[in-house]
């Protein structure tokens, strides 16, 4: 699979709607995928290259990250997911 790296984002305040350019310079044509209630990822439907993803409820998804994190939940699946991204990341690539 490849990375997914973010490289732009747009909050909409009004909408509270977040969001992500995905691996690519600016925002492309693509479809929305349902993931779940407050996600969905954008994919451009010629490459079928994850573009994008829009959180939707965006307040309240950090509010529960936030929470998860200050209370030290490691068993939190977002939690070992971000620590786990992060290791991935920090591993130099020739290990």
């Amino acid at each position: 699979m490849e990375k997914m790296k973010i490289t732009d984002y747009h909050y909409y305040p009004d909408s509270d709607e977040l969001d992500l350019v995905i691996n690519v310079d600016k925002p492309q044509p693509a479809v929305s995928v349902y993931v779940d209630d407050d996600f969905y990822l954008r994919v451009n439907p010629d490459t079928q290259q994850v573009v994008g993803a829009t959180i939707l409820n965006a307040s309240e998804v950090f509010a529960d990250l936030a929470r998860a994190f200050a209370l030290k939940e490691l068993d939190n699946s977002n939690v070992r997911f971000f620590f786990e991204r992060k290791i991935e990341a920090s591993v130099p690539e020739h290990a």
